[in-house]
C-alpha cells in the first residue's frame, strides 16, 4: 500500500472518530439548557455523560471478541448505524428518562469505535511509522469536542438544545457512506496472517491468555484514570467556568475549547517524539508524562482568577494529549500476540469507559454535596497517582519482554483479516 493511500485511509478514520466524540460531549455543550428544560438536578444531567461510559464498558470485552470475527472495518460501520439511532431517538424524546436510554445506545456505538479505530491505524502503518497517525488519531475527542463546543453556540439558540441531536445523526450518514467508500484495510503477510487465524480459533485459550497478561491491565488503569481527568474537564468545565468565574455560555464554550486547540499542538508533537525515540523507551516517556499531568491535573478546578484561565488552558492541552498517543502505540506491544491485540484493546478500552462512568457519576455528586468545584482535586488526584505508579509497574514488564525477544518485539503488529 502507498504511503498516500496509507495516510487518506487514517484521515478518513480519524474524522469519523470525530463525530462520535461529538456525540458524546453535545450534552456538556448544552448541560445548562437541558437541566433547565427537563428539571433535572446536576448528578441527573452527569449521568446523561456516564450513561455512554456505562454503555462503552458494557461492550469492551465482548466488543472486541465481535471484532475478531468480522474485523475493525465492520465494526465502525455497525457503530455508525448504532451513533444515527440514539441521536435521532434522543431528538426525538421529551423525557429524562427517554434521553437518558438513547444515551445508552450511543454508548454501545462510542465503545464500539474506541476499540475498532488503533487496529486500524496499526493496520496501515509499520510500528516505526505508527507514532505520528496514532497520536493524531487520539486527538479525536479534542477535535469532537471542539467542534460541537463551538456548533452548539450556533444551534442550540436557533434549534434548540435538541438541534445538536440532529446535527451529529445527519454527520453519522454521512460519514457511513464515506468511510464504507473509501476504507479498504490491507490484505497484510500471509503467513502472519495465517498464524492469527489459528488464535482465533481458540478464542477461550486467547482471552484467558490476555486477562493474565499484566501490560494491557497497567494501560487500562492508566486510560482510567486519564478518563476521570480529562473526562471531568470536558464535561463540566464550561459549567465551572460559568458557575465560578461568571463566564456567558458562548465565552465558556470558546474558552473551554482553547485546551481542545492546544491538544492537536500536544498530540502531533507527542506523535513525532514517538517515531524518534526507540520503541523501547516509550513507556519511560509514559511514566514521566503521567508525573507531570498528575501535577497539572490536581488543580483544574482551582483558578483563582479568569486571567488565569487561558494559559491554563493552553498548558493542559498540550500535556493531556501526550497521554494517549504513548499508550496506545504501547499497546500491541502490552498485548501476548498481534492476534490477541483487539482483546487487549478491549481491556485497555474497558478501562476508559469505566473512567468515563465514574467521572460524571462522581464528579456530579461532589458538586452537589460539598457545593465546590476545587473538591475534585481529591478524586482527580488518587486516580492519577495509581495511574503514575500503574506506569511505573509497565517499564520492568515492558523491558522484560524486549529482553526476552527484541526482535519479535518489534514486528507485533495488529494482523487484521482482509475485509472486503
Amino acid at each position: 500500500m502507498s504511503k498516500i493511500k496509507a495516510w487518506f485511509m487514517a484521515i478518513i478514520t480519524i474524522l469519523t472518530t470525530v463525530i462520535f466524540a461529538a456525540g458524546l460531549f453535545k450534552v456538556a455543550g448544552t448541560m445548562m439548557f437541558i437541566v433547565g428544560d427537563l428539571g433535572i438536578s446536576m448528578t441527573a444531567a452527569g449521568m446523561l455523560m456516564s450513561a455512554n461510559g456505562i454503555a462503552a464498558t458494557i461492550i469492551s470485552i465482548p466488543g472486541s471478541g465481535i471484532m475478531q470475527k468480522i474485523g475493525p472495518r465492520r465494526v465502525v460501520l455497525i457503530a455508525l448505524g448504532i451513533i444515527f439511532a440514539g441521536n435521532v431517538a434522543g431528538a426525538l424524546t421529551a423525557s429524562y428518562g427517554m434521553l437518558l436510554a438513547t444515551r445508552f445506545i450511543e454508548g454501545v456505538g462510542f465503545g464500539l469505535m474506541g476499540m475498532a479505530a488503533p487496529p486500524i491505524i496499526s493496520a496501515l502503518f509499520p510500528p516505526e511509522k505508527r507514532g505520528l497517525p496514532m497520536g493524531i488519531w487520539t486527538l479525536w475527542v479534542s477535535f469532537g469536542s471542539m467542534f460541537i463546543l463551538n456548533a452548539s453556540n450556533y444551534v442550540t439558540p436557533n434549534y434548540g438544545w435538541r438541534g445538536n441531536w440532529w446535527l451529529v445523526a445527519v454527520l453519522s450518514v454521512v460519514f457511513f457512506i464515506i468511510f464504507a467508500l473509501t476504507v479498504k484495510l490491507p490484505e497484510g503477510d500471509k503467513a502472519a496472517e495465517q498464524a492469527a487465524m489459528e488464535d482465533m480459533d481458540k478464542p477461550k485459550e486467547s482471552l484467558g491468555k490476555v486477562l493474565m497478561t499484566p501490560g494491557p491491565w497497567c494501560l487500562a488503569v492508566g486510560f482510567f484514570a486519564f478518563a476521570i481527568a480529562n473526562g471531568s474537564y470536558a464535561a463540566f468545565y464550561p459549567m465551572y467556568l460559568q458557575d465560578s468565574l461568571g463566564m456567558n455560555p458562548a465565552a465558556a464554550n470558546s474558552v473551554s475549547s482553547i485546551a481542545n486547540i492546544t491538544m492537536i499542538i500536544g498530540g502531533i508533537l507527542t506523535g513525532f517524539v514517538l517515531t524518534r525515540i526507540p520503541n523501547k523507551k516509550h513507556s519511560t516517556l509514559y511514566l514521566g508524562v503521567w508525573i507531570i499531568f498528575t501535577l497539572v491535573s490536581v488543580v483544574q478546578f482551582n483558578m483563582p482568577a479568569v486571567g488565569m484561565v487561558i494559559p491554563f488552558m493552553m498548558l493542559y492541552g498540550i500535556i493531556c494529549q501526550s497521554i494517549p498517543p504513548i499508550l496506545l502505540n504501547l499497546a500491541p506491544e502490552a498485548a501476548a500476540t498481534p492476534a490477541m491485540l483487539p482483546i487487549a484493546m478491549g481491556v485497555i478500552m474497558f478501562g476508559q469507559s469505566l473512567g468515563g462512568i465514574l467521572t460524571n457519576i462522581i464528579c456530579g455528586r461532589f458538586v452537589d454535596i460539598f457545593g465546590s468545584w476545587g473538591a475534585l482535586a481529591i478524586p482527580i488526584g488518587i486516580c492519577c497517582v495509581l495511574a503514575t505508579i500503574a506506569a511505573g509497574l509497565l517499564i520492568p514488564i515492558m523491558k522484560k519482554k524486549y529482553d526476552a525477544a527484541p526482535y519479535g518485539l518489534k514486528r507485533n503488529i495488529a494482523t487484521i483479516e482482509k475485509i472486503s
